[in-house]
């Protein structure tokens, strides 16, 4: 009886200890099964648009849509039609689609003026917005001899006043990686991003001034350009 009673004690003693342990490390904000590594962050940015007044109405900007493999801070790899992945040395610093839509915001107020461009979302009244899903934002064959990056996003430009598409068109863009490192990777997409954007934003110049021919009556969509 007296050994089942100091087993007993044994076993609750240790029982505190463990308990003390855990207390311990929550307090000092440790973990007992350890913590992933940081990535080293990269981000995208907008190269510089030549000043336009095509544009004199708010314009907001949604956050774009993706499938999940796509919504999240993770570089993606495309390794083959049916697989993804992604790489292990460095990540984009938001989900990808907010990230994009950073990039939005920054290039239509370059090109428009900060004035006319906000974010749904922010209160502000709009006229048109701008919708967005991200079919393909990856690298492919890393492996070989031959690396790139592949962009796909279909662009939808909304009447919101009346609650009507007035336009979508896809858009795709391939850029070739010079060298299979983050740098060069991340240069990549940029090099990318920027000539799918000149093209994204000449489909839109020439769809609102469409619209505004048809409602010349009513007209605040925009003057020539400069």
């Amino acid at each position: 009886m007296g050994g089942f009673r100091e087993g007993l004690k044994i076993g609750f003693n240790g029982m505190k200890k463990i308990s003390l342990l855990m207390l311990t490390c929550f307090l000092c904000g440790c973990s007992l099964l350890g913590t992933e590594e940081s990535r080293p962050l990269y981000t995208l940015k907008s190269k510089g648009l030549e000043a336009s007044s095509i544009v004199i109405v708010p314009l907001s900007i949604a956050v774009p849509v993706s499938e999940a493999s796509l919504n999240t801070a993770r570089i993606a790899i495309t390794p083959s039609p049916y697989q993804r992945d992604y790489l292990a040395d460095g990540e984009w610093p938001d989900r990808l689609p907010k990230v994009l839509q950073e990039v939005f915001l920054e290039a239509f107020s370059q090109r428009w003026g900060a004035t006319y461009v906000n974010r749904v979302g922010a209160g502000l009244s709009t006229h048109f917005v701008f919708q967005s899903e991200i079919l393909d934002f990856s690298v492919y064959h890393l492996d070989q001899g031959n690396p790139e990056v592949r962009l796909k996003v279909i662009f939808k430009l909304m009447d919101f006043k009346h609650r009507r598409v007035l336009a979508a068109q896809t858009f795709t863009k391939t850029a070739p990686i010079s060298q299979p490192t983050m740098k060069e990777i991340v240069a990549s997409f940029n090099t990318g991003l920027h000539c799918l954007l000149k093209e994204a934003i000449g489909w839109m110049e020439e769809t609102l001034l469409k619209e505004s021919a048809l409602n010349s009556g009513d007209n605040e969509l925009g003057r020539e350009s400069r």
